[in-house]
This record gives structure tokens, C-alpha cells and sequence, in this order.
């Protein structure tokens, strides 16, 4: 809901700013969360399947890879992920913010295992497709990926849905939105996110 009111407010916006400030406003939709049916396109029987997508500065699509997804999603840290070779980070987030967090039914636990549970959960249990988008259009091979991910689950008489990987370390606490040298926010497209959670008290665990 609250990604929803942000991306209204920003069209709003987009009416009166400048070409420059539009075209970031583009690159930003890149990033747009999604519909199951859109993932489920991708989708192979008996197997997943890792795409990553990259967007120019304008928004526009310039490349896509599918690869299907062989062995188990690498939980490296609440915002790192090793999806089918390839590194990815979740764009403008800082992991674990605090070294513990309210987590599975209100228990205790490290921030680390708990994005591992959850993540891994996600990625390697109850995914079909895993979708990654970044406006980076080439990287070395070593270097991590800054993306927004989204995953399809369901299936089997559950209905298919998207979680969106970002939003979700978010909420629960195991990542805050980072910000820039003079104090501006990274991702304000999470916000709202990141202040419903801390209302939640899931960081409140030390």
C-alpha cells in the first residue's frame, strides 16, 4: 500500500519537474514491483528460474538473462544473495542494523539468521522465478549487483504471488534504508515501509 501511494504522488510530482528529474522518475518505474502473471511467463515445470533484467537510465529494458536456478539461493547477509552464480545486493540497504531482532513468533534472534531463515525459506523452498532488476548494465564478475528482487511463489492450489525481497528485509527489521553523505534518503519508495516496522519494535531485541 504504501509503495502504491508513493509511485501516485510521484507521477503527480512528475507533472511539474524538469526533463532531467522525469527521466530519473523512469529509471525509477525500472524498478516497479511485478504481477504474478508477468513472473509466471518465465516459469519451467519441476524447476526455477533466475532473471535478471537491466534498465537503462530512462527506464527503458536493454537486456535480459534467464538461467534456471541449480543448487541452493546463498543467503550471504540480510541483503546479499548469490542467485545462480551471479552476486546480487539489494539496492541502497544497510544489513543489520542491530546485531539481534524480534523474529518467529517473537523470539530472539540474530539479525543474520534470521534473514537466512526467512530469505532462504523464500528462495530455496517456496520459489518458482526470481526476478532481479538494475539500472547496472555491465559488472565484473565478482562485483555485487545492486537490484530490487522479487520472487514468485504458489502454486500446488496456493495462489500464485510476488514477494518483493527489499521490502520484505525491510519490515521485518534486518535492513535499513541507507542513506547518502548529506543525510538523504536511498530508497523512498520504502519509507513507509521502514517506518511501520520500527513501530513494530522487531529491532527492539537488544
Amino acid at each position: 500500500m504504501f509503495r502504491q501511494l508513493i509511485s501516485c504522488a510521484g507521477a503527480l510530482i512528475g507533472l511539474v519537474l524538469t526533463h532531467s528529474s522525469a527521466a530519473a522518475d523512469e529509471a525509477y518505474r525500472a524498478y516497479s514491483e511485478p504481477a504474478a502473471t508477468y513472473l509466471l511467463q518465465f516459469g519451467k515445470k519441476n524447476g526455477r528460474v533466475f532473471i535478471l533484467e537491466r534498465f537503462d537510465s530512462n527506464g527503458r529494458l536493454v537486456d535480459r538473462a534467464v538461467n534456471e536456478i541449480e543448487g541452493n539461493v546463498s543467503i550471504n547477509s540480510a541483503t546479499d544473495r548469490t542467485v545462480a552464480g551471479r552476486k546480487i545486493r539489494l539496492r541502497g540497504l544497510e544489513a543489520c542494523p542491530t546485531k539481534n531482532v524480534i523474529y518467529n513468533r517473537m523470539q530472539i534472534w540474530s539479525c543474520q539468521d534470521a534473514a537466512r531463515d526467512y530469505a532462504g525459506t523464500i528462495y530455496n523452498q517456496r520459489a518458482s522465478v526470481v526476478l532481479c532488476k538494475t539500472l547496472l548494465l555491465a559488472n565484473e564478475p565478482e562485483e555485487a549487483i545492486p537490484s530490487s528482487c522479487f520472487i514468485l511463489v504458489g502454486g500446488d492450489g496456493e495462489p500464485f504471488r510476488t514477494v518483493y525481497d527489499d521490502d520484505s528485509m525491510v519490515f521485518l527489521g534486518l535492513a535499513n534504508i541507507g542513506r547518502t553523505v548529506d543525510g538523504q534518503s536511498r530508497r523512498l519508495d520504502l519509507e513507509g515501509t521502514q517506518a511501520l516496522s520500527l513501530s513494530m519494535g522487531f529491532q527492539n531485541a537488544d
